[in-house]
């Protein structure tokens, strides 16, 4: 009789039950725990790629991928007296390519105290490889500026490998006189804009090319 009272008592007792609801409830917590730190984690990684993320950008629009390579031409009028034309040569800098579409890319000019917001129009697709600088400017119509890429691989991108000569004809109302100052501003898409200025030289002979 005693081992079956023993048995009974036994089972009532709840010290095995409370055990394990406590198992339980820690069980809960780890995982409550676990699912917070993941989430806490993966906000940390995605907050450090945004930063990242944002601190290229700021770069990359506080800088331009383009820059001078060589020598700024200008050519002067019948008499000496005012500018006609300016030859930019260009390349990439820093990257594979530099997208030079017409409607991603804005030449502003300013010549003294006047300036044209765009006179961008895109690539032209003549090899500039051999021709001259009066064959190049003469396939430039007035008032605008046309980008020549040597080697060029037939896109309106200009490749690391590329070189390319932005050049720019004078109309009447442009045409800029000794000493003046010319700006040119190029400013691609979200980046710095490259700005090129000068003075026209106080002499320079009639109807002809010269540095400046």
């Amino acid at each position: 009789m005693n081992w079956k009272k023993a048995l009974i008592k036994l089972a009532k007792q709840k010290r095995g039950i409370i055990g394990l609801e406590a198992a339980i409830i820690l069980i809960a917590f780890v995982i409550i725990a676990a699912t917070f730190s993941f989430m806490v984690v993966n906000q940390g990684l995605f907050a450090t790629e945004r930063g990242k993320t944002a601190i290229q950008e700021g770069l990359h629009q506080a800088s331009t991928p383009l820059c001078v390579d060589g020598t700024v031409f200008v050519k002067t009028g019948l008499g000496g007296t005012n500018i006609t034309n300016v030859v930019i040569p260009l390349r990439a800098y820093g990257v594979k390519y530099v997208a030079m579409w017409q409607n991603e890319t804005v030449v502003t000019l300013k010549v003294g105290a006047d300036a044209w917001a765009n006179i961008y129009h895109g690539v032209n697709t003549t090899d500039p490889t051999d021709a001259s600088l009066d064959t190049l400017a003469a396939a430039v119509p007035a008032g605008e500026a046309q980008l020549f890429i040597e080697n060029s691989n037939g896109d309106e991108s200009l490749e690391s490998f590329e070189k390319a000569y932005l050049i720019l004809t004078f109309s009447a109302a442009q045409a800029a006189g000794v000493r003046e100052a010319i700006i040119v501003e190029i400013r691609l898409e979200k980046t710095a804009p490259l700005t090129i200025e000068f003075n026209v030289p106080e002499a320079m002979p009639s109807d002809s090319w010269g540095p400046v």
